[in-house]
C-alpha cells in the first residue's frame, strides 16, 4: 500500500527534511489528480503532481522565496537537487499548471504549461504523530493575486484527507504574512497558537511573531469540492478577528447585535 501510515513513507521525517524522493508518495490515493479549475481571470489550469522535468523551476521557486526572506524559516538557499528532493519531493508535491495561453499579474504573455503555483504534503511529526500533516506553498510572483493561492489551499485539505492525514498544523505562519493569514482565515483554519519574538526576517525591524493554524481533516468529506471552495467569496479579515476574539459565541453576537438594534429603532 501507499501513502501516509504505510512502510513506503520515508521514516522518521519531519516537516523540515526527509528522504529524497519524487514527489509522488501516494499517487495511487488520489485519483481525482488531474483537477481542472478555472482561476477568477478565466484562465484554464490544473492542479497535478509534480513531473520531473518540474524540479528544476520548483527548486528555484522556493530558492527565490528563501531569498525574499520574509515566507520560510530558511537562510540558506538550496544549491543540490537531491537535498530539494529530500525537502520539498520527500512525500507528495503538487503544482498548479496553466492549460491555456494568457496573461500574467503584469500583463505579460504566457504559456500553456506554466508552472504557476507549487506545494506539499507531508508528515509534521515522525511516528505516531505522523497522522498530522505540515504543507508549504508558493505562488509564482508574475501569478500572484489570481487565485492561485486559494486554489491550492483548498487542494491541500482534500488531497491531504486522500492521504490518510487525520489532523493539519502548520507550524510557522509569520504575522508579518498578511496575505497567508488571510488565506488561511479564509480557508476555516484555527488559528491555535501565537510563538512571540521567533523571526528575523529581511527588511522588517525587530523579531516578528508566528502563528500555529490547525485543521481537522475529519471535516473533509467526500462532498467538499476544492475547486468551489477556492472560487467562493472569503469573509473580511475583520470577521475572523470578531471571531478569534469572542470565540464561539461569535455566530450569536452579530445577530443579537441587529435584533437589539431593530428592537430600539421601532420603541
Amino acid at each position: 500500500k501507499e501513502g501516509r501510515g504505510h512502510s513506503t513513507r520515508p521514516a522518521m521525517t519531519s516537516a523540515y527534511g526527509g528522504k529524497a524522493g519524487n514527489g509522488r508518495l501516494g499517487e495511487k490515493m488520489l485519483k481525482m489528480l488531474p483537477l481542472s479549475a478555472e482561476l477568477k481571470s478565466g484562465r484554464q489550469v490544473e492542479v497535478d503532481l509534480v513531473r520531473e522535468e518540474e524540479w528544476e523551476e520548483c527548486m528555484r521557486l522556493l530558492n527565490a522565496i528563501i531569498e525574499q526572506g520574509r515566507a520560510w524559516p530558511f537562510d540558506k538557499t538550496y544549491t543540490r537537487m537531491e537535498d530539494f528532493q529530500g525537502y520539498f519531493l520527500s512525500h507528495t508535491a503538487f503544482v498548479v499548471r496553466s492549460t491555456s495561453a494568457g496573461l500574467d499579474a503584469n500583463k505579460k504573455f504566457s504559456n500553456p504549461g506554466d508552472v504557476m503555483g507549487i506545494f506539499y504534503i507531508k508528515p509534521n511529526y515522525p511516528g505516531r504523530c505522523s497522522h498530522v500533516c505540515n504543507g508549504g506553498f508558493i505562488t509564482k510572483e508574475e501569478f500572484r493575486m489570481q487565485g492561485v493561492g486559494k486554489l491550492m489551499g483548498a487542494c491541500y485539505l482534500k488531497f491531504a484527507r486522500a492521504l490518510g492525514y487525520e489532523m493539519s498544523y502548520f507550524n510557522l505562519v509569520f504575522a508579518s504574512n498578511e496575505e497567508s493569514i488571510r488565506l488561511w482565515d479564509g480557508l476555516g483554519f484555527q488559528r491555535v497558537s501565537l510563538l512571540k519574538k521567533c523571526a528575523k526576517l529581511k527588511g522588517i525591524e525587530g523579531l516578528v511573531d508566528a502563528y500555529g493554524y490547525c485543521y481537522d481533516l475529519a471535516t473533509v468529506d467526500e462532498k467538499f469540492d476544492p475547486i468551489k471552495v477556492a472560487r467562493s467569496r472569503s469573509m473580511s479579515p475583520r470577521w475572523f478577528a470578531f471571531k478569534r476574539l469572542y470565540g464561539e459565541w461569535s455566530p450569536y453576537l452579530l445577530p443579537c447585535f441587529v435584533a437589539s438594534t431593530i428592537f430600539l429603532l421601532i420603541q
